[in-house]
């Protein structure tokens, strides 16, 4: 339903925390680009395991936070990710 209300425009972006992070850097997040795609990221406690990319709709982009989010197999290489980079 939180994905529904991102494609509908009553919220922006989703943030999936992993809490046995006690950093909260580690996290999938997503929202919606005005051409109707949609943008993934996620971080695996630092800045440097930031990494992102861009799916075709809501459904792709639920499958891979659900997926992430618990944990099944498949979800890293089913797309193409590319490293996100912070100045520092």
């Amino acid at each position: 339903m939180f994905m529904e209300d991102i494609e509908q425009g009553e919220e922006a972006f989703l943030i999936v925390e992993l809490l046995a992070d006690p950093s909260g850097q580690t996290f999938i997040q997503s929202t919606r680009n005005d051409d109707g795609t949609y943008v993934v990221e996620f971080r695996e406690g630092s800045p440097s395991q930031h990494f992102g990319t861009v799916v075709d709709d809501m459904r792709a982009a639920h499958a891979l936070i659900a997926s992430w989010s618990f944990g099944l197999d498949g979800w890293r290489e089913s797309v193409e990710w590319t490293k996100i980079l912070f100045d520092e």
